[in-house]
């Protein structure tokens, strides 16, 4: 019995010798032909003394043959050990054993096309995932069971790459593989015989529920998180090009923990060496797709040179600080002031330490300012949070003063209203009862100030930094030692004029960014 090659169909050969054959094309439709009608071509030899079908295939594709009894219109298993399939390549043959030759056995023939692109055009999907769970509901066109695993999509251009121990469980052609990280790079790969399909989840509930971005520091990488559910995240360095796999101890983790309301929160990790990047992933879950974020150090080489210039003017700086502060002797108790500000560039943290400086130097007497760009190690270790509680916490103790540096980094409409009512309301309660706000006249107008902060102590830098000085408990007599003293005087006027400059600086870095954030805040 020899029919012609269809590509993609099968083909199944009835016996005894009467000609009559059952043709199956794609979509696996079924219907009664003659001999002489189109299907893969094949040809056979029975074996009387081995009880064995030879099957020989014409060069091409692979193909799957296997004897089976005709019931209707479906070809059933032939008891064992007689059932099985075969795959014989293209101008190969195959000896297929039978137990008895009788009138409803069959050869059936399976020869699809090389990728299989007919079968997987007719099969429809429908994602139905959501929280941690994939789901994928598959109809297909005839009676066929596929295989689902979970990969992950490396490179656009590269093959999606099968995770191990990923499969998904499948019940009524609903596949579904728990404990997952959502995210487009994760996805279904569908098998069926020598073909598969990847299908990637797209509805919305199934976009990632959280972003990372990074930030560098001097020697500090900041990993900026952004999560609208429960879950933990970890970071561990990785030398560029050694997968996703290899990763460097020690792992570094943070948690969100604070429902389904969007919530950001920062990793601060040391840096390692250059050019390592760093991978994240979600780590309370079993499958998760890993980022790797590589950060930019290129300009670090010049960077170590500018470093080492201003470690040397910083301690010239400390020198001239110990100097200053010997010449400005204060007596009295020396109660602590927290400085809180939000700082966003280089121009304005210089800006906000020149400050401090100043108002260290001008309140003498032992007088301690806290800020965090002097305690940059300690705030990395414990974090920013247990920082400023910390610091709160002495300056209730020791009945210091708090002082809110405001900055308004851009016009708000008229009308528009506190811009962080809620932000504003938590730093309120959280606040001792001393509470100052001051702001340089440059970078903030006294009506950009929030309604919340408006029956604040306010203070317009620096004109009014005499009167700031009397607020924070400055004594006379460490005033008149300040303005009257030549050297004291001298040292604070350089202050005085670094600030000067430094705020014109801060000012001409905001007009000049294009990529700064609208609103209003702390400096």
């Amino acid at each position: 019995m020899i029919g012609t090659k269809s590509s993609g169909s099968m083909h199944l050969l009835q016996f005894p010798s009467n000609h009559t054959s059952l043709i199956s094309f794609p979509h696996w439709a079924l219907y009664l032909q003659d001999k002489n009608s189109a299907g893969p071509e094949f040809s056979f030899d029975l074996l009387p003394e081995a009880q064995a079908i030879r099957v020989t295939i014409p060069p091409g594709p692979e193909a799957s043959v296997r004897l089976c009894y005709q019931w209707a219109l479906e070809c059933e298993d032939m008891s064992s050990p007689f059932d099985t399939q075969k795959i014989v390549s293209g101008g190969h043959t195959v000896d297929l054993p039978y137990e008895f030759l009788l009138p409803c056995m069959c050869i059936e023939l399976k020869l699809f096309d090389d990728n299989g692109s007919d079968f997987w055009k007719s099969v429809h999907f429908t994602d139905y995932s959501q929280n941690n769970q994939m789901v994928m509901a598959v109809t297909l066109r005839c009676p066929l069971k596929l295989e689902a695993s979970l990969c992950q999509k490396q490179d656009p251009l590269l093959p999606c790459e099968t995770l191990p121990n990923a499969t998904a469980q499948e019940s009524e052609g609903w596949y579904v593989l728990e404990n997952v990280d959502l995210h487009p790079h994760l996805c279904f790969k569908f098998s069926f015989e020598n073909s598969s399909h990847v299908e990637c989840p797209h509805q919305s509930g199934s976009l990632p529920s959280w972003s990372v971005s990074m930030g560098t520091q001097g020697q500090r990488l900041t990993l900026h998180f952004s999560s609208t559910t429960y879950a933990s995240f970890s970071a561990a360095w990785s030398n560029p090009g050694s997968g996703l796999d290899a990763l460097m101890p020690p792992v570094y983790s943070i948690s969100q923990t604070q429902g389904s309301v969007p919530v950001t929160f920062d990793l601060i990790i040391p840096f390692l060496n250059p050019g390592s990047c760093i991978l994240v992933w979600r780590s309370d879950v079993q499958f998760a797709s890993k980022h790797l974020l590589c950060p930019d150090v290129s300009h670090r080489h010049l960077g170590l040179l500018i470093l080492a210039l201003l470690g040397l003017t910083t301690l010239l700086g400390v020198v001239l600080v110990l100097l200053c502060r010997r010449l400005l002797p204060g007596p009295g108790q020396a109660r602590p002031i927290l400085l809180l500000h939000a700082a966003d560039s280089e121009a304005q943290r210089r800006l906000v330490g020149a400050l401090a400086e100043l108002l260290r130097t001008a309140l003498g007497g032992g007088r301690d300012v806290i800020v965090d760009l002097w305690e940059g190690t300690h705030v990395a270790r414990i974090g920013p949070l247990p920082w400023f509680w910390a610091s709160r916490e002495r300056v209730v103790r020791e009945q210091g003063t708090v002082l809110l540096l405001w900055n308004c980094a851009g016009p708000s409409p008229a009308g528009s209203g506190d811009p962080h009512p809620a932000s504003i309301r938590t730093l309120l309660c959280a606040a001792p009862r001393r509470l100052l706000l001051a702001y340089f006249s440059r970078l903030c107008a006294k009506g950009d100030i929030p309604q919340p902060l408006r029956a604040l102590p306010r203070y317009r830098l620096l004109r009014d930094l005499p009167r700031l000085l009397r607020a924070l408990d400055a004594r006379p007599a460490t005033l008149a030692t300040s303005w009257s003293h030549t050297g004291a005087k001298q040292c604070l006027q350089r202050r005085l004029e670094l600030c000067h400059r430094l705020e014109l600086a801060a000012k001409i870095d905001y007009q000049t960014s294009t990529d700064h954030p609208c609103g209003s805040s702390c400096l």
